[in-house]
């Protein structure tokens, strides 16, 4: 598991960012098995501000890919609060090297612009309906987020 905290915390509550490798096998099973992205931390809520995707193809596509099967940025664990989300059909299953910017969302009406944050939880990758079946390319993540406080 390749995780890198590169952030500088210049004052409580900046954006700082995680880089997190998530090999081939790991995708195959991200379904039943969520990667953890960025670690819970006591007392703080991670805050997601968006992520940057790449995956350089290896040689073997992913197969597999289904309608509704897509990435998810989730609170604690595959059942946790979904922040964000990334279409995998024309991304996963592609034989050139890929790119994708994940932005946050809020709740699913389009008025409402609030997330209630998890405290003390982490932030998870998570594939939403099964799992994709070959397929060898890693997948390399550029988290980008901000801590607060639990309480104010």
């Amino acid at each position: 598991m390749a995780v890198k905290d590169r952030g500088k915390r210049l004052s409580p509550g900046a954006v700082t960012f995680v880089d997190v490798t998530v090999s081939s096998a790991a995708l195959l099973a991200l379904f039943a098995t969520p990667k953890q992205l960025v670690a819970a931390v006591p007392g703080q809520a991670i805050i997601f501000e968006g992520a940057v995707a790449y995956m350089p193809y290896n040689g073997t596509a992913y197969a597999g890919v289904a309608l509704g099967e897509d990435l998810s940025i989730k609170y604690t664990d595959g059942a946790g609060l979904e922040v964000a989300q990334c279409e995998t059909t024309g991304f996963l299953d592609q034989t050139t090297n890929q790119l994708r910017h994940i932005r946050p969302q809020a709740a699913a009406a389009a008025a409402i612009s609030s997330i209630t944050p998890v405290p003390n939880s982490p932030l998870v990758l998570h594939l939403l309906v099964g799992e994709i079946t070959t397929g060898n390319s890693v997948l390399r993540l550029r988290v980008y987020y901000r801590l607060v406080p639990a309480t104010l």
